[in-house]
């Protein structure tokens, strides 16, 4: 069962949030991560989310996102992902 990500980013340094995008997509991509959406935040209709930035990526199943997102070297990049921007990642399954 394919597993989505939805990261919602309220941006602190546009510089490195662009150095992080730049390691991080790659990455998500080589083990199969599809990116479905991103763009930024227009209206909170009902209740409130973070301000900024959206991306959706579309995994095949949650083993294959755990390879990604457990990986040291995506971990290499939390603190200038930390850096970059204040986020909200969730999981969902399809």
């Amino acid at each position: 069962m394919g597993v989505i990500l939805v990261a919602s980013m309220k941006v602190k340094d546009a510089d490195k949030l662009a150095q992080y995008r730049a390691a991080s997509g790659p990455m998500a991509r080589a083990v199969g991560g599809e990116l479905l959406a991103k763009g930024n935040k227009l209206a909170d209709l009902a209740g409130s989310t973070v301000d900024g930035g959206l991306v959706v990526f579309r995994f095949p199943d949650e083993a294959t996102f755990r390879t990604w997102w457990d990986s040291d070297e995506y971990k290499q990049l939390i603190p200038l992902r930390d850096e970059a921007a204040e986020g909200v990642f969730t999981l969902y399954e399809e």
